[in-house]
């Protein structure tokens, strides 16, 4: 039977550096060969999809039928032409707020340790600067610093009726009503799917709320495979099988791709 693959993108298809994974980007060839539904719904920016991802799959396959959602639902699109993704002018967030908070990012003791995103269209975003491998003490800086970087954006994003959305690499600011609920409920209008398995691969709570949207939208078999630290949260609104693989980031995808891929 066809599935439906649903899946975020940093800490999923990418390693703990945020560098996307080869033996992951191949698998997911192979499910596009098969003709599976795929869908990549992230917080990242569309030129960031087409320079670390979109440059490392296999350009000679048909790749017109992948949904691609970027920065939480404000950009959504199909293929690989970024250039004909649509920008939701209801989710772009005014220059005044994104210059108070890249002046926040500016400050001295996030040198070094965070960034601000400027391929971002309609959001305030930082990101982490990452180190080398198994550098696990710059990486605890980081977080800390993204730690502290949300608490001040928070009281900017409370001024002015928006919110922080804190991922795996980075704290974005949106508007109250963005999140991947939106871009996936975009996707499953689009397509066929109350009679297919519907896989979303995630690895924070956000990434749930993709699964919970397809329930939502009338998927009868709906799986969570989650890749993230630590427990599987919790769902809101509705019990949803969900699995937990061994290892975190792109080695837990690959574990479960593989094992899809072998039934």
């Amino acid at each position: 039977m066809m599935a439906f693959y649903m899946f975020d993108v940093d800490g999923v298809l990418t390693d703990e550096l945020a560098r996307p994974d080869d033996e992951v980007l191949r698998l997911i060839e192979k499910l596009n060969e098969q003709e599976e539904q795929l869908a990549f719904i992230t917080g990242r920016s569309r030129q960031w999809l087409a320079e670390s991802v979109f440059t490392k799959i296999d350009p000679s396959q048909d790749w017109s039928d992948l949904y691609c959602v970027a920065e939480h639902g404000a950009i959504k699109g199909k293929g690989l032409n970024i250039e004909t993704w649509k920008l939701d002018q209801e989710f772009v967030i005014p220059d005044e707020i994104k210059d108070e908070l890249y002046k926040v990012s500016e400050n001295q003791e996030f040198k070094g340790l965070i960034e601000w995103d400027d391929t971002k269209e309609s959001m305030g975003t930082v990101e982490s600067v990452h180190g080398e491998a198994g550098d696990d003490v710059h990486l605890e800086k980081t977080r800390e610093a993204l730690r502290k970087y949300a608490e001040k954006a928070g009281e900017i994003a409370g001024k002015h009726n928006k919110k922080v959305v804190v991922s795996t690499y980075g704290v974005d600011v949106t508007p109250p009503n963005l999140s991947k609920k939106i871009g996936a409920k975009w996707v499953l209008a689009e397509i066929s799917f109350e009679q297919q398995p519907v896989y979303v691969f995630g690895d924070s709570k956000s990434d749930l709320v993709m699964a919970e949207t397809a329930i939502d939208c009338g998927a009868k078999e709906v799986t969570f495979f989650w890749v993230g630290d630590g427990g599987i949260p919790k769902g809101g609104t509705h019990e949803i099988q969900s699995k937990h693989s061994t290892e975190p980031f792109a080695a837990g995808t690959k574990e479960f791709l593989k094992k899809l891929l072998s039934n």
